[in-house]
């Protein structure tokens, strides 16, 4: 109390002053309808600009959960695509009947690690989603419809995502405009190029050119962007293509894991087959 008795006591001038000023003002803007006018007018400026700073702010702050939430609806609009349905076909005499089966589903999950060992051209991804979130391994991953990498190893909370930027990553691809497939790989020299190799030299490649996904990976649906061909350095048998990735890996955030509902039946089939075939021989 003697500190704010002893401030007042030494800006006592300088207070008188001010209540004078408002007391001046006040008696301007009250007795002058112009003055009046304009004082409104300027500080419903002001208020607006406050409070559109604020709404900036608040709008800053939820950045986060306004990102989460696109990529929940992202992957629920991605979810609902016609590809991502399995058409069964029966078919009696003349008569077809077709019934729409969902085969891929997709899942948000946010990039919270990304670990690079140089001299293995070793890379791998972090998701902050794992099991209790419904990832396993051989899940497809993608951001903004082009292919990452696929689960490779699941905890409770996280999954490891081996990357297109992978020495041992494979991926079946196919030329869109022809339908001719190769295989994706990647070298280890460019983050932004890899390598589609087997496609045959026969199939009438361009600069330029989309390169898709077929499908017949146990991670992928078919059609997903891969990239463009950049430049082509062709051997005896087969087109070597250099495709620029549509995956932007220096700017990975939020990303989508692809569950094929069918992978298991489609796996267990095939390897019954393929006992089968070793038992006979």
């Amino acid at each position: 109390m003697r500190n704010l008795i002893g401030l007042i006591s030494k800006f006592h001038a300088f207070l008188i002053f001010l209540g004078l000023q408002v007391l001046a003002l006040y008696i301007l803007f009250a007795n002058n309808n112009y003055h009046n006018s304009e004082f409104n007018h300027q500080s419903s400026d002001l208020v607006g600009y406050i409070y559109g700073k604020r709404s900036q702010m608040s709008e800053y702050w939820r950045l986060g959960e306004i990102n989460d939430q696109l990529s929940l609806d992202n992957a629920k609009l991605r979810s609902q695509r016609a590809e991502n349905f399995y058409t069964q076909r029966s078919v009696v005499d003349t008569l077809r009947d077709t019934s729409m089966t969902m085969r891929y589903t997709y899942r948000p999950a946010k990039v919270v690690n990304y670990s690079v060992n140089r001299e293995q051209n070793f890379v791998y991804l972090t998701l902050d989603r794992g099991s209790i979130g419904d990832l396993k391994p051989e899940m497809g991953v993608i951001s903004h419809g082009a292919i990452v990498g696929k689960v490779v190893s699941v905890s409770n909370h996280f999954a490891v995502v081996m990357p297109v930027l992978h020495k041992d990553f494979r991926a079946s691809v196919k030329h869109k405009k022809t339908g001719f497939n190769g295989y994706l790989l990647w070298r280890g020299r460019d983050p932004n190029i890899a390598d589609v190799i087997e496609i045959t030299r026969s199939a009438p490649v361009a600069v330029g050119d989309t390169i898709v996904t077929t499908g017949f990976s146990a991670y992928f649906p078919k059609d997903l962007m891969v990239g463009i061909v950049e430049r082509i350095e062709d051997d005896k048998d087969f087109h070597l293509l250099k495709v620029r990735l549509s995956a932007d890996f220096t700017k990975l955030d939020y990303v989508e894991v692809i569950s094929d509902l069918m992978h298991d039946e489609q796996k267990q089939l095939e390897q019954e087959v393929e006992n089968a075939t070793n038992t006979s021989n």
